[in-house]
């Protein structure tokens, strides 16, 4: 073992040394050029400076760590003993220190540089963090607790190789089973006998250091594997103590009670403390959105904006009548998915404000702090710019689709040219033969479909409340265009597409749009969207506008519908412009290009075009054009990239 330690130094020193120098000459021979400039990647003088140090180190470890090494190996009596006689004279307390010192000094400075190396400065790819101490506070605490771990669990993988994975194959080398002394300083045994010892060229030979090779090869790939092993051991015990502090066992927990009482109940207080005085707005708010979703009936929404003592359409407290109504809220009795929304929402301010929550250490001050106070600083909130990347797939369900499904030809694979049991049937079904897919989508969410009838009665865009009267009048097509539009959106937000996802990158917006100090700084920028400045939405639709059979003309139409229904969000398109582009994109790019005095689109084959939609002309509008020399999709047929 002694052998060992001082090997292990010397095979890193070697190892480390190697790969510094090739690191060194390719990325000095690829990033040279860009040597100076200041961009993220780009090699610096300080990161040069570093890896030099380290080859130093490298070479000067090994250097001393050879120069002070003490090999022995064991007597031939001694090669199955360890004890008395045969016990290692180095082990003596007066000689251990001088034998592994070297070794060991070596391999806490090696712990130390690769800490300091790979230390984080500063957090990744966010500019403009608060330097204060107040944003730094715990993040020692946080470091020490996070390199503790690591160090603990190198530990765990250190002392299970020791204590079992070596041990397991003691023996198991080329001296003891083949009689090869070449590698005996570093096993320390002694000269062995056997069939190398005569004949190394011999297949008996080969055959003993083949399996001999395998084995170690193996328990090598073993020594590299386990820390995996022990990291998500250690990732499931971490993790379900730190769920515990945070309460994440109830996390949706319906069950318990929500009392939003201004003034009484606890989580209007905690509801309070977090989002400031006028957290009613915030609160009325998830209702709005809640309802729009249809995960709410009117009645349910303006029930909960009734217990805390406002409205849905504005913030004026409730009458004096209506005091009785300001009760705690039970969420079993609402929709699956809104009652384990609102659960995760109100368990969420409970650990927010635990002890153990983020703000432990800090002084919250609400007059500053919270999103509602008065003196609320927007520089605090973070910005976001989310982009949705999109192809050819579906943005929002069509209306024949969803009436499609009940025949018993839809259950079948689909033909490319329409034409049913003629040629390549390599489309898939559109239903399950036996009802319509909006009937299996209303089976599967009974209630939000209800939800959606009381709301487009409540808004009188329906003549009845009644759900089945609306299911039949869409399959009919006796609805109006803005019903069947709102049934579409519906299913939209309960299947899987680009529409549903696009909705969801706009909640953030939509919360902040909800906030006072946001609604101020947009009052005094009506030329704007809101949030437009501290967050954006960008569809990256590459197939938009272009003609068959690279484009859809129905999810060209999904695109403009979604871009109207939320064009006071912001939310922005980006397509690309081809040679197969329709004449619509080509005349709105050429026209933007020459009211800004470019040189129109025969000037140019391919362009990244930006848009947003344009309330007045109810149609897109070109904020940028990016010109290209080459396509986006290179390739061939189905074969591109």
């Amino acid at each position: 073992r002694l052998n060992f330690i001082q090997w292990s130094a010397l095979a890193d020193a070697t190892f480390w040394l190697v790969a510094e120098v090739l690191y060194m000459f390719y990325f000095t021979w690829q990033r040279g050029p860009s040597m100076g400039y200041s961009s993220p990647g780009l090699p610096t003088c300080v990161m040069i400076v570093e890896h030099i140090l380290n080859i130093a180190f490298s070479t000067v470890g090994f250097y001393l760590v050879y120069g002070n090494a003490n090999f022995v190996s064991k007597p031939a009596l001694c090669a199955q003993s360890d004890i008395g006689a045969c016990e290692d004279e180095r082990a003596t307390s007066d000689k251990i220190l001088g034998v592994v010192g070297p070794a060991m000094c070596y391999w806490i400075a090696r712990v130390l540089i690769f800490a300091m190396m790979n230390r984080r400065r500063f957090p990744i790819f966010i500019l403009g963090t608060s330097a204060t101490s107040r944003f730094k506070q715990g993040r020692l605490r946080n470091d020490i607790f996070v390199t503790g771990m690591w160090m603990l669990m190198l530990a765990s993988c250190v002392v299970m190789e020791v204590f079992f994975i070596f041990p397991s194959v003691r023996g198991l080398d080329m001296n003891s089973l083949c009689g090869l002394h070449q590698l005996g300083n570093i096993y320390g045994l002694p000269k062995q006998y056997g069939v190398c010892s005569s004949s190394p060229e011999s297949f008996n030979c080969v055959s003993c250091v083949s399996s001999v090779v395998a084995a170690q090869l193996l328990v090598l790939l073993t020594c590299l594997v386990d820390v995996y092993f022990v990291f998500y051991i250690y990732s499931a015990v971490v993790g379900s103590v730190m769920g515990q502090n945070r309460f994440l066992n109830d996390l949706k927990n319906t069950g318990v009670p929500v009392d939003l009482r201004p003034g009484v109940g606890r989580e209007a207080r905690l509801f309070e403390e977090t989002f400031g005085p006028e957290w009613q707005r915030v609160w009325c708010a998830m209702l709005n959105n809640l309802l729009e979703e249809s995960y709410l009936s009117p009645k349910q929404a303006e029930n909960l904006a009734a217990a805390a003592r406002c409205s849905l359409d504005s913030l004026s407290c409730v009458s004096a009548k209506d005091v009785k109504r300001e009760k705690p809220i039970n969420l079993k009795k609402f929709n699956t998915i809104a009652g384990e929304r609102l659960a995760f929402f109100f368990h969420s301010l409970k650990w927010i404000k635990s002890p153990s929550g983020p703000a432990r250490g800090l002084r919250f001050n609400t007059d500053t702090d919270a999103l509602t106070g008065k003196n609320f600083d927007l520089g605090s909130v973070p910005t976001l710019t989310m982009i949705i990347p999109a192809y050819n797939e579906v943005v929002i369900p069509s209306a024949d689709f969803l009436r499609d499904g009940a025949l018993r030809e839809d259950a079948m694979n689909q033909n490319p040219d329409g034409q049913v049991g003629v040629g390549d049937l390599t489309l898939p079904p559109v239903g399950d033969g036996v009802n319509s897919n909006l009937a299996f989508i209303i089976s599967q969410f009974p209630d939000e479909w209800i939800y959606l009838a009381d709301r487009l009665f409540s808004q009188r865009l329906t003549e009845d409340g009644g759900s089945h009267r609306l299911y039949k009048k869409f399959m009919l097509g006796q609805l109006s265009l803005e019903v069947e539009e709102e049934v579409r959106m519906w299913a939209m937000l309960r299947t899987q597409s680009v529409g549903r996802t696009v909705v969801g990158a706009l909640q953030y917006g939509q919360a902040l749009a909800a906030l006072p100090a946001v609604q101020r700084y947009y009052a005094q920028r009506p030329e704007k969207r809101i949030p437009e400045d501290h967050m954006d939405v960008i569809l990256a639709h590459q197939t938009y506008g272009q003609c068959a059979p690279e484009g859809d003309p129905e999810n060209d139409t999904a695109v403009r519908m979604l871009l109207s229904r939320y064009g006071r969000s912001s939310l922005f398109l980006v397509f690309d412009m081809t040679p197969g582009s329709g004449v619509h994109v080509k005349g709105l790019v050429d026209n933007f290009l020459q009211r800004n005095g470019g040189f129109g689109i025969g000037a140019f084959k391919y362009a990244s075009v930006k848009c947003k939609w344009n309330t007045e002309s109810q149609d897109i509008e070109v904020l940028a054009v990016l010109p290209r020399k080459f396509p986006l999709r290179l390739g061939q047929g189905d074969f591109k990239t």
